[in-house]
């Protein structure tokens, strides 16, 4: 597992395969094992890599910094040090959101874009995670919760809230995640995040310019960690090339429906480079 610095932070991340690159953002609270189906697949024809976001999976988590600021410095250092361009940028939930404000500061680096469940301000709010968060914006206890451990049946409910549909991809999926949710630091973290959240209201208004990358966007329909139905009103502005509603899938749609993102993932390269797919 190679890793890559900035300013003292390490980062992880996977690397594998040749030609075109896609690059893979994860979720908050998440780690880039959520690709990994997407990352076999399609390392065997483009240049793949996947990236631990600071403060969670091995990268580093340190005692702050946790701003959208510092999270684009990450990524403009990694396209630095990866030496990529002409890259399909796929996110989702906060990776999303990230990759988003990265093409509208760096539109030259990106081929394509893939969003899945975008955070924004708009799309958390009606939901009980938007209860949440708005609780750890109002709350400044990060020396508190950088020692806290959440307890394995809470950490259990956490990952349970964000998978709709059962199959041998979601069970190895949920038990890892389970299992670094328990970790120390991790509610810190995400705590801290939440802080942001408020400044993704600028991606409920952005329309993209006509010679911005396009976007494909994919919603599973039982996502209770974000609102399908505000990402619905989402893509009015984004106008998505191709806008997917994965039925009965939750918020961990690339992991309930492999293939279906696998294939979005394929025909948002194949669209930016001409064709029709």
């Amino acid at each position: 597992m190679p890793f890559f610095e900035i300013g003292g932070t390490s980062i992880a991340y996977d690397e594998a395969g040749s030609g075109p690159p896609v690059v893979f953002l994860h979720n908050l609270g998440g780690d880039r094992s959520i690709w990994r189906a997407q990352f076999d697949e399609l390392r065997q024809s483009h240049r793949v890599l996947a990236i631990d976001l600071i403060g969670y999976g091995d990268s580093d988590a340190p005692d702050d910094g946790y701003t959208l600021e510092n999270y684009l410095a990450m990524l403009e250092a990694f396209f630095a040090d990866r030496d990529l361009r002409d890259v399909t940028l796929v996110g989702h939930c906060f990776g999303s959101a990230l990759s988003l404000l990265f093409t509208q500061k760096h539109p030259e680096l990106v081929r394509s874009l893939v969003l899945s469940s975008p955070l924004t301000a708009a799309t958390l709010r009606p939901t009980r995670t938007g209860l949440a968060a708005l609780l750890g914006r109002y709350l400044h206890l990060d020396s508190l919760l950088s020692v806290v451990r959440i307890p394995g049946p809470l950490a259990g409910l956490i990952v349970a809230e964000q998978i709709a549909t059962a199959g041998p991809h979601t069970a190895e999926t949920a038990a890892h995640l389970r299992t670094r949710w328990t970790e120390r630091r991790r509610l810190m973290v995400t705590a801290a995040i939440s802080r942001q959240i408020p400044r993704l209201a600028q991606l409920d208004t952005f329309s993209p310019p006509t010679d911005f990358p396009p976007i494909t966007t994919v919603w599973g329909t039982r996502n209770k960690v974000l609102s399908a139905r505000a990402g619905a009103t989402l893509n009015k502005t984004l106008k998505p090339v191709r806008a997917i509603e994965v039925e009965g899938a939750g918020h961990l749609v690339m992991v309930e429906a492999p293939e279906t993102v696998t294939d979005a993932i394929l025909s948002a390269i194949d669209y930016a480079n001409g064709g029709t797919r």
